[in-house]
């Protein structure tokens, strides 16, 4: 699951609508000749040249048509629309559209469905029936269902062109495709074609419509007087007069289209809507500085707005990701305007983006490039992801200590190399970031969002303890449910990998939940339905949201787990309630410096059929008796010796049902020698038995079955998705495979206690 996260939070960060990734599974079914051959070099020119050659387009229709239609009905949405569409079933597909939950995402093939690109009329004739068909319809909608089509459209030909390349290279080799790799290429090539026929006037109608209902200044420049130059979009909807309260997102990721629509739906909530940039990005002319000034710099837009004429002088903020770092950060500042924030998936540079539990991890590496090479946003730098995966490749196989990944990469990241530098939260971050006391006058109430399976979530989480921790009067509201980083700022399909979420986890719309909070603080409204506590989760399995007064109060709930000698019919350990009357130990040996195995990693999909990681120690409990559910993180401390003076730790935690099959729970890592202190290190004592107390887990909330069991694989983490420990003690960003020495012994004790969140199920 880790690489589902850290993937996630790279690409969802700031990228407007990307092709879902929809990675083909290995089976049995049958191989199709692969049509992929034709390609030479598989260059992003030749593949745009062949997406607009309409033969091709026919050569895939004939690989859909020749599917069986049960296999078209089995699809996930994503295959699903695109391979009806390939199939010229239209009417299939517009009913498919009206009847699924997703439907209305899948926009762009309604459109393509009604006026089929190079079927019957002339393209012309049919490209003006189109345009004529959307201006018609767009004008006689609402603003909140025009503005969800124009979400719906909001898609960037060329990142799309991008993905369509990568999925081409990826397969361009092989003599033949499997059935799901055939559907793969189908699906994105059909898009490419529904894309191509809609988005270019999709786009300019969009425009026209939303300049018919609002007053849009894409880019006014806030000046400070220190000189700081600060972009900003504003959007007020037409003939109303009084001043009104402004909802503010505060980024990094400059991209005035998508501006335009975030403060439009804000305006459409009767909001002043406003999308201010960080300094440097669009018209500003200061440096470039990510995280570093969004906290000040927020606080003089929140005044800046607070005192124009159209505002009443109240500002609230939301948004995701960076967006929702932005606000904690503002917070730091209190301004006196500011009355509530709604951060989601909010990110944090010493808990998430790019240091995880003070261990660097890798794929948040090429991020810096991203913000900061333009006055917008280097899409360039995600647009070919094998090349990033290869990088994080070389740079594990190679053992060179992480400082030198810029080497590997031939390209000086600064940026990167200024955060290695900060591997303790120190100074640096407490700047930046509500510290301390800090938190003592953030006394606004917060509404946090995040998902069991976001990569941003333990920064979300981290916010939230640390404020109640520092506050007794804190007023934080949370809800989580099975989400990762996208659809937690977002709306959520039916599917998460290959989990079928329960039907009222789709009830979570973000945005819709973030202006119905500002309508309870602001104007006294009853709160958001799904904010009935202060902790609100969607218990996986149970088709239900349950809610708890406190995070303390969810996880002091459960029992006391031992790591015990007794075995298991399939020769785990068991992991048990009872205390062993002696103390066991069990023991690893792992060599660092060896780059062919990897550990701790968890991949999808999130449900398998065998157990995915088994080079750890295996622990799992006795089979439930009764439902059970798991709601909230596991807690507690290893008691372990080692022969090194440092090492990262690491687990994963599965249900394995009674169908014998591994639902994926909770991936973890975390650096010893922090995990008492995330500001200071403290190293080990070699060959000294020590307790490490776990820091920063993720939370998860399932409902288990009678007969499933939860496992819980223990080892050090080691792989291509963060930097690599080796224990030496030198710091860690230094080490390479000249440090590791003797292999790494690692003995863990039955007098690690584990607490884990369960309690009985009550329906």
């Amino acid at each position: 699951m880790r690489q589902l996260r850290l993937w996630a939070m790279v690409l969802l960060l700031g990228l407007a609508w990307l092709p879902l990734q929809v990675t083909a599974q290995p089976g049995s079914d049958p191989s199709i000749p692969n049509p992929l051959r034709q390609l030479k070099a598989g260059s992003r020119d030749e593949v745009v040249q062949l997406l607009h050659d309409p033969a091709w387009y026919g050569k895939l229709a004939a690989i859909a048509k020749q599917l069986p239609a049960e296999t078209v009905a089995a699809q996930k949405m994503f295959n699903r629309t695109a391979l009806l569409s390939a199939r010229q079933e239209y009417p299939a597909l517009l009913e498919l559209l009206d009847k699924n939950p997703e439907g209305e995402t899948f926009y762009c093939y309604r459109l393509g469905s009604l006026f089929p690109a190079g079927e019957g009329k002339g393209e012309a004739e049919e490209s003006n029936r189109l345009r004529t068909y959307m201006q018609q319809s767009l004008a006689a909608m609402g603003d909140e269902a025009f503005l969800k089509v124009s979400q719906a459209l909001n898609w960037s030909i060329p990142s799309a062109e991008d993905f369509t390349t990568n999925v081409y290279k990826k397969y361009r080799t092989q003599a033949t495709l499997s059935q799901a790799e055939a559907i793969e290429v189908v699906a994105n090539t059909q898009l490419m074609r529904v894309l191509y026929q809609v988005i270019p006037s999709a786009d300019k109608i969009i425009a026209m419509e939303q300049n018919r209902r609002f007053d849009i200044q894409p880019e006014v420049m806030i000046k400070t007087p220190d000189g700081v130059e600060l972009a900003a979009t504003l959007v007020r909807k037409k003939g109303v007069k009084k001043p009104l309260p402004a909802a503010l997102q505060f980024t990094i990721y400059a991209d005035e289209k998508s501006h335009i629509k975030t403060a439009i739906h804000a305006a459409a909530h009767g909001y002043v809507g406003i999308v201010a940039n960080s300094r440097g990005k669009r018209g500003s002319h200061n440096k470039i500085s990510p995280w570093e000034h969004d906290g000040e710099d927020a606080d003089r837009v929140i005044d800046w707005v607070a005192r124009q004429p159209y505002c009443d002088g109240r500002v609230v903020m939301y948004g995701g990701s960076y967006n929702g770092f932005t606000q904690w950060a503002a917070t730091k500042h209190l301004p006196k305007a500011l009355k509530t924030i709604v951060p989601y998936a909010a990110a944090s540079p010493i808990t998430g983006l790019p240091i995880e539990n003070n261990i660097v991890i890798t794929p948040n590496y090429p991020w810096a490039f991203f913000v900061t090479d333009n006055k917008t946003m280097d899409n360039s730098v995600y647009a070919d992801w094998q090349k990033a995966e290869k990088l994080r490749k070389d740079l594990y196989r190679s053992g060179r200590p992480i400082v030198d990944i810029d080497k590997l990469d031939g390209r000086p990241n600064p940026w990167f190399q200024k955060w290695l530098k900060h591997p303790d939260y120190d100074s640096y971050y407490q700047a930046m970031l509500p510290f301390g006391a800090d938190y003592k006058q953030i006394n606004i109430p917060v509404l946090s969002i995040t998902g069991y399976f976001d990569g941003g979530q333990i920064s979300a989480l981290d916010f939230v303890k640390r404020h109640q921790k520092n506050n007794p009067k804190a007023q934080d509201f949370l809800v989580i449910g099975p989400y990762d980083h996208g659809t937690a700022q977002s709306t959520s399909g039916q599917y998460l990998s290959n989990y079928k979420l329960d039907p009222v986890a789709l009830q979570k719309d973000t945005e819709e939940l973030a202006f119905a909070w500002f309508d309870h603080v602001l104007y006294g409204k009853p709160r958001p339905k799904l904010v009935k506590d202060h902790i609100n989760y969607q218990l996986m399995g149970s088709n239900s949201w349950q809610h708890a007064p406190s995070l303390d109060a969810l996880n002091a709930k459960g029992r006391n787990f031992y790591l015990t000698k007794q075995r298991s019919e399939e020769g785990y350990y068991l992991l048990s309630t009872k205390r062993p009357g002696t103390i066991e130990k069990f023991s690893m040996k792992v060599d660092m410096a060896d780059r062919a195995e990897q550990r701790n990693l968890s991949a999808l999909p999130v449900i398998q059929s065998a157990l995915p990681d088994k080079n750890g120690l295996v622990f799992v409990t006795e089979p439930f008796k009764e439902a059970t559910q798991f709601s909230g993180v596991m807690t507690g401390s290893f008691s372990l010796v080692t022969n090194k003076k440092d090492l990262d730790i690491g687990y994963n935690l599965y249900e394995l049902t009674g169908k014998g099959e591994y639902f994926h729970l909770v991936n973890y890592i975390s650096r010893a020698s922090y995990a008492a202190d995330m500001s200071k290190r403290t190293l080990l004592t070699p060959n000294q038995k020590t307790r490490v107390p776990l820091t920063n887990t993720y939370m998860t909330a399932k409902l288990l079955q009678p007969g499933s069991r939860l496992v819980l694989v223990l080892n050090v983490n080691k792989n291509e998705n963060a930097q690599v420990n080796l224990g030496s003690g030198k710091p860690v960003n230094l080490e390479g495979t000249k440090d590791a020495g003797a292999p790494l012994t690692l003995d863990w004790f039955s007098d690690s206690e584990l607490h884990l969140p369960l309690q009985a199920w009550k329906s």
